[in-house]
């Protein structure tokens, strides 16, 4: 759910990037609620993807006025999992219908983008919506979200992200998936997994957006294994984009060509250890070495462990 498009500009691309990547993680079904004016544009991206029209402002924004029972049924009907926020914005009808929804819903959710900010502003609604209270939440803030969601400032966070991330996850009781270099994923026990995909060329817009689908997809298929759905969630994106430098550059990487990589991504070969010096999941290239997709020069690793278990 997201979007804007109208007076108040345009964010159609967003919550379409969501939803290919929650469709290309594998979920059955995934719909695009947008406003109105928007629906049009997000539908042809994809034939496969559906879409539900919400009522918008004059603006072009997301509307207060969707906010009504019988909407929220028909809108949540089937629904497995909430992924929220990407070009959602910040007007007064949208901050009203996020805050209203997320707050009379239970279904397991994925925040991101402008719906961070909005619960930056509301912690008290951050603490209800926890799995504190039996729901599933997984926030996905990058640094400035993250500096507004605990009141710091970014060079704060920075300086501390391992704990600054820890402390958060386990007082409001979600998964955190702190991003960056480096991006780390906080689980509400305590535990903090580090990821090792991933390339500066990713900064770009777009690339939260994949994310958030990739993890919201993956939830839908894995609703009881959280801690592992997000982090293979955020490996197989870095992944995905540390395949598409490799046909280009960092420079000229689009979030869109780390799309078009995912089905590679998927199927590179993962490995479990549950026991020695590694733990977790592991994905090995070789087999894409050996098939001469990638050239070996002295500094690749074709051994990458993901969302290793970095603090317990």
């Amino acid at each position: 759910m997201g979007g804007t498009f109208g007076t108040a500009g345009g964010k159609a691309g967003a919550p379409a990037m969501t939803s290919l990547a929650a469709l290309r993680s594998g979920a059955g079904l995934v719909t695009a609620a947008v406003p109105a004016p928007a629906l049009p544009i997000v539908a042809q991206f994809a034939p496969e993807l559906m879409t539900w029209p919400l009522a918008a402002s004059a603006a072009g924004e997301i509307s207060a006025n969707n906010f009504a029972p019988k909407k929220i049924a028909a809108l949540t009907a089937g629904i497995t999992v909430l992924a929220i926020g990407p070009g959602i914005g910040q007007s007064r009808g949208t901050v009203q219908f996020t805050t209203e929804f997320l707050s009379c819903t239970q279904i397991p959710a994925v925040i991101d983008a402008d719906a961070l900010n909005i619960l930056a502003r509301k912690q008290a609604l951050l603490a209800k919506l926890s799995r504190k209270g039996g729901r599933t939440v997984v926030l996905t803030p990058h640094p400035g979200e993250m500096a507004r969601l605990v009141g710091a400032t970014v060079a704060e966070v920075q300086a501390n992200r391992l704990e600054t991330a820890r402390i958060f996850a386990q007082r409001f009781g979600v998964t955190l998936v702190l991003k960056g270099a480096l991006t780390l994923i906080a689980h509400p026990d305590g535990r903090v997994a580090v990821n090792t995909t991933g390339n500066p060329g990713m900064a770009k817009g777009g690339s939260g957006d994949l994310l958030t689908g990739l993890i919201a997809g993956l939830l839908a298929q894995y609703p009881d294994d959280v801690p592992r759905a997000v982090e293979a969630a955020v490996y197989l994106h870095g992944l995905a984009a540390d395949l598409a430098v490799r046909d280009g550059d960092e420079h000229t990487l689009l979030a869109t060509d780390c799309l078009a990589k995912l089905a590679q991504a998927f199927s590179s070969h993962a490995h479990r250890f549950s026991s020695g010096a590694q733990k977790g999941y592991v994905w090995l290239q070789g087999a894409l070495h050996a098939a001469g997709e990638f050239p070996r020069s002295a500094g690749s690793n074709c051994v990458r462990q993901s969302s290793m278990r970095a603090e317990q």
